[in-house]
């Protein structure tokens, strides 16, 4: 049966709903820059990493063993993890690529987190490092689910639409061919219009003077210029390794 895009979509959008609420929680607390500075972890022995290097390995460590990372939209941030212990259902078989790590951008998802944080974080230090981790943690998972999930299942779905068209690109491996393929810049714009539309409605009770704000142009142009370029590239990625 053919992956309903529509369903995609739907599921895409909760996903958004999950960031936008796990960034306000994150900005709830300062930006506390020394949990980003290797070396600066407090622990003792000293480490050599960041604090959010090793909450992050940590997390990522325990969700191995428990087969988070057989399934499609869950890719980690680091490698060598553990194999799982638990006996988890693995490839979607409404997929059609073998190796998921192909379309891993965590990487640069942890890169355009960063680059966000201050900007929607106070510019101080309230000493609150293992909640402002944590929080941390939450967030990206958030994002790289939400973008791994539409690099799989959309671009999947959008070549079930029109194969024949897409099966020319991939066999030509053309990269530019597929992205211009995949992209409808109205969609995008709706996307846009819906993030600040649904982050006013999640602030709106919130009284300014007891809970720090997010500014909406901000999460707009992170959408724009990182999630949703992001998403693209993934989508690209699954089709040029796509196989019957």
């Amino acid at each position: 049966m053919p992956l309903d895009l529509d369903r995609v979509v739907s599921h895409l959008t909760s996903l958004e709903e999950a960031i936008l609420m796990k960034l306000i929680d994150r900005c709830q607390f300062a930006h506390n820059a020394i949990v980003y500075i290797p070396g600066q972890s407090g622990f003792d022995p000293p480490e050599s990493a960041s604090l959010l290097e090793l909450r992050l390995l940590q997390q990522e460590t325990i969700d191995a063993y428990f087969g988070r990372y057989l399934v499609p939209e869950e890719r980690p941030f680091y490698t060598n993890l553990p194999p799982p212990k638990r006996r988890v259902k693995a490839i979607d078989p409404e997929l059609r690529i073998r190796e998921l790590e192909t379309i891993n951008l965590s990487g640069r998802i942890l890169v355009s987190y960063l680059d966000l944080l201050p900007q929607i974080c106070r510019a101080d230090d309230d000493g609150h490092y293992g909640s402002s981790v944590e929080h941390d943690v939450i967030c990206l998972q958030a994002i790289a689910r939400r973008v791994h999930y539409a690099a799989c299942y959309v671009a999947e779905s959008k070549y079930q639409r029109d194969p024949n068209t897409f099966q020319s690109l991939i066999e030509r491996q053309d990269v530019e061919g597929l992205l211009e393929k995949l992209t409808r810049k109205e969609v995008e714009n709706e996307v846009i219009k819906r993030i600040g539309y649904k982050l006013r409605g999640l602030q709106k009770a919130s009284d300014p003077k007891n809970r720090h704000l997010i500014e909406e142009d901000v999460i707009k142009y992170y959408f724009k210029n990182w999630i949703i370029p992001l998403t693209k590239e993934g989508e690209v990625r699954y089709l040029l390794q796509r196989r019957d």
